[in-house]
C-alpha cells in the first residue's frame, strides 16, 4: 500500500518536473503561432491587391479598344484648325508679295505667322526713330493689307546692330529699337489697325541676321520686323 503510494507520488512529482522544465524551455512559444498569422494575412492582402491590379488593366484594354473612332475623331478639329492656318496664311502671302519686288523687304512664313522684315535704312535715319517721308508708301502698303485683310494680333519688333550707343534721346539701343518699334505701331495706329491687335518690342541687338560687326552685317541686322499671327 506505502509502496503504491510512493510509486504515484514520485509519478506525479516527475510529470510536474516535466511540465516546469518544457514551460521554462519555450516561454514565448506564443509567438511562432502569431507570426504565423501574419505571415498568412499578409500573403492574403498581397493576393488580394494583384487580383485588383489586374482588374483595372483588363479595364483599361477594355475602354481602349471600344473607343478608337472616338479618338481618331477628336484629333480631326486640331487637324482642320491646322489647316485652316496654313491656308490664311498663304492669303496673306499673297497679298504682301508686290512688297518682294523691294530687296530691303523680305516676307516669310513661320508655322504661327507672316513675318515682314523691313531694313531699317528704308525707315530711318542712322540713330534717330522717326520715320522717313519716303517709307509711308511701303507702311500704307502694309497697313492697308493688316486693316482689311488680317485682324489677328501684330507684334512689331525694333532690331540694331551690335555698335553701342548713348546720346542724349536714347541711351542704348534698348531705347532706340523699342522706339522704332514704337513709331511703326503709331503709323499703323493712325491708319485705321485696331491698338488692342498690337504690340511694340525693343530686341536691340539680341536676335542678328548676320552674326559680325562688319558694314554688311551691321546694315542686315538694323531692321524692323511685323509679325502678324494667322
Amino acid at each position: 500500500m506505502s509502496t503504491s503510494s510512493g510509486s504515484k507520488r514520485l509519478t506525479a512529482e516527475k510529470a510536474a518536473r516535466d511540465e516546469s522544465h518544457d514551460s521554462g524551455a519555450h516561454p514565448d512559444r506564443w509567438l511562432i503561432s502569431y507570426a504565423d498569422l501574419i505571415t498568412t494575412l499578409m500573403v492574403l492582402f498581397l493576393a488580394l491587391y494583384v487580383l485588383e491590379l489586374a482588374k483595372n488593366s483588363e479595364l483599361q484594354i477594355t475602354t481602349l479598344q471600344h473607343h478608337p473612332a472616338k479618338q481618331a475623331v477628336d484629333l480631326q478639329p486640331f487637324a482642320a484648325s491646322a489647316a485652316a492656318r496654313n491656308e490664311a496664311g498663304k492669303q496673306l502671302l499673297s497679298l504682301l508679295a508686290p512688297l518682294r519686288d523691294n530687296h530691303r523687304i523680305t516676307i516669310s512664313q513661320t508655322p504661327q505667322a507672316v513675318e515682314i522684315a523691313i531694313n531699317a535704312r528704308i525707315l530711318f535715319n542712322s540713330g534717330d526713330a522717326r520715320l522717313l517721308p519716303e517709307s509711308f508708301a511701303v507702311l500704307q502698303q502694309i497697313a492697308a493689307v493688316l486693316r482689311d485683310r488680317a485682324k489677328n494680333n501684330i507684334l512689331v519688333e525694333g532690331h540694331t546692330d551690335s555698335l553701342p550707343i548713348s546720346t542724349a534721346k536714347y541711351e542704348s539701343n534698348w531705347e532706340l529699337s523699342s522706339a522704332r518699334a514704337g513709331a511703326v505701331v503709331r503709323f499703323f495706329a493712325d491708319r485705321g489697325i485696331e491698338g488692342h491687335r498690337m504690340a511694340a518690342i525693343g530686341r536691340a541687338d539680341n536676335f542678328p541676321l548676320i552674326i559680325g560687326n562688319d558694314a554688311v552685317a551691321n546694315a542686315a541686322n538694323r531692321r524692323v520686323t511685323i509679325l502678324v499671327e494667322y
